[in-house]
């Protein structure tokens, strides 16, 4: 008997989940290749399952599939992070999409979250089904329910009998009697046998979810929240329209006040860039909040609501200007890149805003585009690669000159723990003097050789879902230094005492 066509697609969906528990769970190191490959395997197999693709939903899709690809090249934990998230988001936006225009700005915030709650509890469509009598699919059917039912009870009494043992010990006595009555007693558990639990654990999860999922994938109708209140915002639009008129005011009395000015209002220079930075953006996002919800359109109102988005875009040039003085000042930090790139993010959301006002668009465009834009931001920012520019472009300084113990913390994207190794160890004379080790602790020359330790141990025989392009790159340059020689001639016996 053959497969139905539904039945074929499940058939594919537990292939997915069979390849995402071998890849993804590892019990060494991050698998960044391992993760890359399953996303992408998944999003090929929605785009498979959806039968309607607007030009929107083919967007959302080009954007995950290319930062599910970034997963495996960039490093830093941070951008890893950010990925994942990202490559969940914006596969669910794929999922949920029905139309090029999404209903509401609820429909993009939170239907990520409600594809998983409603995912949970709809009716699936995808099983095994055989083209056959109805007596044998369904005997078939309840063999596999009878199957998945005891994986699954195994798989919980696995979890809760060792920890109700450990909570009571007559409890454990009991559990221990009857394990010698079955002859499990001498049974050991070794790694091996808990990865394969783990894995069985995942395998079962996503089998229950992910078919539920690709039900919804083609459901006439997506997640939506279209109500919004109807608010005359005229007054609370003018009040911020004149309080930011009379702030601009002040702030440019501040940005040509003098570094005394400035210490007797309290501030220092990183102060005043790090909190004007910090402020604006939050007040830019308040402003582009208030424009979008208003829903008047009287002259006036429209009126003030493009004096706030003009105030607002000069409000992000007044966070681009603090944060480029302290760059300029201090060099390329990691909070400082991302303090250019959430400007830049703000910048275009307004000005993506800017253009739907002045062309009289429906707001569920300016929703569409600025979901897009958000994507090439993240994509924008693993191609830029911060750890990189921060070594190579603009290093971090302190009022001593480069700051190496930042320096030395960044991550394998920078490609530069060969230069800096090089760099340290040339400053050392021959024998190296306890003031000289001290100073290189200071530079982050311990930190230094930790991490190059560290791809030194992973990569010797690596596993290949472990693998990461960047890592893999700085571990060929570094794969023949000799760590525990230049520790021993070069670092602090005792750190602590130095």
């Amino acid at each position: 008997m053959q497969l139905t066509d539904n039945s074929k697609v499940y058939v594919l969906i537990l292939l997915g989940c069979a390849i995402f528990s071998l890849l993804s769970v590892t019990f060494g190191f991050f698998p960044y290749l391992g993760f890359s490959v399953s996303f992408i395997l998944f999003l090929l197999l929605a785009f498979y399952i959806k039968n309607d693709k607007t030009s929107l939903t083919k967007v959302f899709f080009t954007i995950a599939l290319i930062l599910s690809i970034f997963l495996s090249i960039r490093s830093e934990p941070f951008i890893t992070l950010l990925n994942i998230l990202a490559i969940f988001y914006f596969s669910c936006l794929f999922v949920l999409t029905k139309k090029d225009d999404p209903d509401s700005i609820f429909s993009i915030i939170l239907a990520p979250l409600m594809l998983f709650l409603q995912s949970a509890f709809i009716k699936n469509n995808y099983r095994l089904e055989f083209e056959g009598s109805v007596a044998s699919q369904k005997k078939r059917e309840s063999a596999l329910n009878m199957i998945a039912v005891l994986l699954v009870t195994l798989t919980i009494l696995a979890i809760i009998l060792p920890l109700l043992a450990s909570a009571n010990p007559l409890f454990e006595r009991l559990l221990l009697s009857a394990a010698d009555l079955i002859g499990l007693r001498g049974l050991k558990i070794d790694e091996a046998v808990l990865r394969w639990v783990v894995r069985l654990i995942i395998f079962t999860g996503l089998a229950y979810l992910i078919p539920r999922i690709a039900t919804f994938v083609n459901k006439k109708e997506g997640f939506k929240i279209t109500s919004r209140l109807a608010l005359n915002l005229l007054i609370p639009k003018t009040a911020v329209a004149v309080v930011l008129a009379v702030f601009f005011i002040a702030q440019f009395q501040l940005y040509f006040s003098s570094k005394e000015t400035l210490a007797a209002l309290g501030y220092t220079y990183s102060n005043y860039a790090n909190e004007v930075f910090a402020q604006l953006s939050i007040v830019a996002v308040i402003i582009m909040g208030l424009v979008y919800a208003d829903t008047e359109k009287k002259k006036v109102n429209e009126k003030l609501a493009l004096i706030l988005i003009i105030e607002g875009i000069f409000l992000t040039f007044m966070a681009y200007k603090s944060v480029y003085e302290y760059s300029n000042a201090w060099g390329f930090t990691y909070k400082r890149l991302y303090g250019f790139a959430v400007a830049t993010w703000i910048l275009g959301i307004f000005s993506i805003y800017l253009y739907t006002f002045i062309k009289n668009v429906e707001k569920n465009v300016f929703l569409a585009k600025s979901a897009v834009y958000t994507g090439i931001i993240l994509i924008l920012i693993n191609l830029a690669n911060f750890d990189y520019l921060i070594y190579n472009f603009r290093r971090a300084t302190t009022g001593a000159g480069v700051d190496y113990n930042y320096l030395s913390r960044l991550s394998s994207d920078s490609l530069s723990y060969g230069a800096q190794l090089n760099l340290l160890l040339k400053d050392f004379s021959d024998p190296a003097t306890d003031l000289e080790k001290s100073q290189a602790e200071s530079q982050g020359f311990r930190v230094l050789l930790h991490k190059i330790d560290f791809l030194q141990e992973k990569y010797k025989d690596f596993d290949i879902r472990e693998y990461n392009l960047l890592e893999y790159l700085q571990y060929r340059e570094v794969k023949n230094v000799d760590t525990k020689f230049i520790r021993d001639k070069y670092t602090l016996t005792n750190p602590a005492d130095r």
